[in-house]
């Protein structure tokens, strides 16, 4: 399972990575750049990022399976709760390495350097700018990923008699727009919060919230 995350996530990564460095700019009131050398800024962070989250999520997972089903075939409710608690154990590497990549794509400064320069400029407390936003993501992310897919799978290929690839496609689909939809704002305030540490527009959660909502309107912020 880690293997498998790992790999799944780093492959992931390599394809969509424009499109997660021109969101991150337009999240935060950026200007979007289509120069190569700033589009694919922070690209290895980003890759440990997935590719290590990914791994995370599939082994912490598959450890709260056994923990709450014990030997006894998995539900698809417990599915769901394995799928919620890995995806907050996952949530707390992630938000530093995702901290990091924001940084990078901001500033441009290099994977070893960013991080010293956050530990100098704010403290050790510095790296967890935006964890619990991050864990919140991941934990409903993860569920959706790992637990409503194969549930949609499943129900697509014995209701309505899918071919097994087909179904897998249409669940996977499903899952990421679900999952997309649901933690978009907790994913558009950790991204200000973290491409803000001097907190000069974007000081907490509930402020960074309320202000994206009064500049932008409340479904467009």
């Amino acid at each position: 399972n880690l293997s498998l995350g790992m790999m799944s996530g780093v492959c992931c990564k390599m394809i969509n990575y424009p499109l997660l460095s021109t969101k991150n700019a337009v999240q935060q009131g950026r200007s979007v750049s289509f120069n190569p050398s700033v589009v694919y800024r922070g690209l290895p962070m980003a890759c440990l990022n997935l590719g290590g989250t990914t791994a995370v999520q599939f082994f912490a997972t598959g450890y709260f399976q056994k923990l709450i089903a014990g030997d006894k075939q998995v539900t698809d409710s417990q599915k769901n709760a394995a799928a919620f608690l890995g995806g907050i154990a996952s949530g707390i590497p992630c938000s530093l390495w995702e901290l990091i990549m924001i940084q990078q794509q901001n500033v441009g400064t290099s994977i070893l350097k960013t991080p010293i320069e956050i530990v100098n400029g704010f403290g050790f407390g510095g790296l967890a700018r935006g964890v619990v936003m991050t864990m919140g993501r991941e934990s409903l992310y993860t569920m959706a990923m790992l637990g409503v897919t194969p549930t949609i799978q499943k129900e697509l290929s014995e209701r309505f008699k899918l071919e097994g690839n087909l179904a897998l496609a249409a669940g996977a689909l499903s899952g990421s727009f679900f999952s997309a939809t649901i933690t978009h704002p907790m994913d558009t305030i950790k991204t200000c919060m973290q491409g803000d540490l001097h907190q000069t527009r974007y000081t907490n959660i509930r402020q960074t919230g309320k202000s994206l909502a009064n500049e932008y309107g409340v479904a467009q912020g």
